[in-house]
């Protein structure tokens, strides 16, 4: 994918150099690694050029030294995901390597896990043969002797046909009594009976071929003879129509899952839904075992890694989600947060969260606290002062709704509840602006009465002029709070609904104490005439 005029340049230059402008032939490794070893040539190529230029003289190279690689570095190299990669990896070595089972452990192994889900397709009758060959298998191994019953009975075979050929075998062999072993026994039905003419059309050819293949599993049995799936599969063929192909396969692979497993084998939850998904779910050897429900799931688990690697896995940084039994904010909580931080100790972690937050405030909360107490009562004060021209009116305006937030944060705490840091700091803020309004509204009312009329008259009239504003006002706080605090969650809902509660407090004290404190510190702040 060079442009042509770049291409009839390098060949040009590179024949040239070396004096082949007979043929103008290269092989791609001598044209590569030409350009790649001249950096005045490398200079005037652009980097995509370059890199697919690299990349080809890495794969040039290790095809001609034949060198084998991790999934990582194939994975660096060409571009590609390193989980895909070792997914290839993995069903490529699972097709080269070639597992082999002797006849014996492999029939066992079904004959004792015959109840498991996986071997549910195979009907009794057939477990029952695969029984008797293994019986028949181990005495041979052990070279167990049977008299002519004991032989019937093994075979389930009519008593009287198995005496019957015991006596043929005394008299070819001249002994007048006779215990055979398997062997011995299907020894004879092939050499004396099978191929007697005589007998043989006594014998279908289902049987010989029966008795063909078992003698051949004994035979490479005693010789400890092992076979892979597809050279066992013909042999089960012979014997049962019940076992096919795929069965064999899928029973290799339990086998290997329940004899050869390393427990060193590691997979991510993202390799392994993947590996369900893309080779599991397509393969047919497990079309029978997987239900419906089993591939949604599949595919559902497929979607939740996608989603949460969204959520979780960025560019930058990652995201870990830890959920505890503690509160959102008390000391376990806080020693717990500090112990993560210590942990850690690095400067690209952060720990975040609302508890986290929590933590960092209240190291820091008192002096916060008490520095915004301050600025609000120092401000506060001085618009009080402003407007009223007056030292005692903003030192008991400040002090009633002070008051409110004290209680406010009592009431709070009697019942047994909790308070945010952060709730506390907004709250505080919010009361004392907002709700000292309705003080310094009935106080303006008092002070403007009390031009023309004595103190009863001046208070009853200041709280009928202030009492319907001061209510209103305070309901729809108090409501809208309320409200948004119930459909709201943690900080936004502890906040709103503590501003409710400070709301009715400061209320409460304004329309009850104020009036008898402004009336009883009268002398002090109107101005007698």
């Amino acid at each position: 994918n060079i442009p042509d005029n770049t291409l009839y340049r390098l060949y040009a230059m590179i024949n040239y150099s070396t004096n082949n402008t007979k043929t103008w032939l290269i092989t791609p490794e001598d044209f590569i690694n030409t350009i790649l070893s001249n950096d005045d040539v490398k200079k005037t190529l652009d980097s995509n050029t370059l890199n697919n230029l690299e990349t080809l003289s890495f794969v040039i190279d290790s095809t001609i030294n034949n060198k084998s690689y991790t999934y990582k570095k194939i994975a660096s190299i060409f571009n590609l995901s390193s989980s895909d990669t070792k997914d290839i990896y993995s069903l490529y070595i699972d097709k080269k390597m070639t597992m082999k089972i002797s006849p014996l452990d492999f029939i066992s192994f079904i004959v004792d896990h015959q109840n498991d889900q996986v071997l549910s397709s195979i009907n009794k009758d057939t477990i029952k043969d695969l029984e008797l060959l293994v019986e028949v298998m181990n005495s041979t191994l052990n070279n167990k002797l049977y008299s002519d019953l004991d032989m019937g009975n093994l075979l389930n075979i009519d008593s009287n046909k198995i005496t019957l050929l015991y006596s043929i075998y005394n008299i070819d062999y001249e002994k007048k009594s006779i215990s055979l072993s398997y062997q011995e026994f299907v020894n004879f039905l092939l050499n004396n009976i099978i191929n007697n003419e005589d007998y043989s059309n006594k014998v279908t050819k289902d049987k010989v071929n029966k008795i063909n293949t078992i003698k051949k599993v004994i035979d490479n049995s005693l010789n400890n003879y092992q076979y892979n799936n597809k050279e066992l599969s013909k042999i089960l063929k012979v014997l049962s129509n019940d076992i096919d192909t795929n069965l064999i396969e899928v029973i290799y692979i339990y086998y290997g899952s329940e004899n050869n497993y390393n427990n060193d084998y590691s997979l991510t939850i993202e390799e392994f839904i993947n590996y369900l998904d893309n080779n599991i779910l397509k393969d047919k050897r497990f079309t029978e075992f997987i239900t419906e429900e089993d591939t949604n799931n599949i595919k559902d688990g497929k979607k939740m890694v996608n989603d949460a690697k969204e959520v979780l896995i960025g560019n930058n940084y990652n995201r870990v989600v830890l959920n505890t039994k503690y509160a959102v904010e008390n000391e376990e909580t806080f020693n717990f947060i500090k112990n993560i931080k210590n942990d850690l100790n690095k400067d690209d972690i952060y720990v975040i969260g609302n508890s986290p937050m929590a933590y960092d405030i209240s190291k820091t909360f008192a002096s916060e606290l008490n520095l915004i107490t301050i600025l609000t009562i120092i401000f506060i004060f001085v618009v009080v002062l402003i407007t009223f021209k007056s030292f005692i009116i903003p030192i008991i305006l400040v002090i009633l709704i002070q008051t409110a937030v004290f209680l406010t944060m009592g009431i709070l705490s009697f019942e047994g509840g909790s308070v945010y840091f952060i709730a506390l700091l907004i709250v505080q803020s919010i009361l004392m602006g907002a709700t000292i309004d309705y003080a310094i509204l009935y106080t303006s009312y008092y002070v403007e009465y009390r031009k023309d009329l004595n103190i009863k008259d001046a208070m009853i009239n200041a709280y009928n002029s202030s009492i319907n504003t001061i209510i209103t006002s305070s309901s729809i706080l108090t409501i809208v709070t309320l409200i948004v605090g119930h459909f709201s969650s943690a900080i936004a809902s502890k906040i709103c609904i503590t501003i409710s509660q400070g709301t009715i407090c400061s209320t409460i004290l304004i329309l009850l104490i104020l009036p008898e404190l402004i009336s009883s510190l009268d002398r002090f702040i109107i101005k007698k005439k």
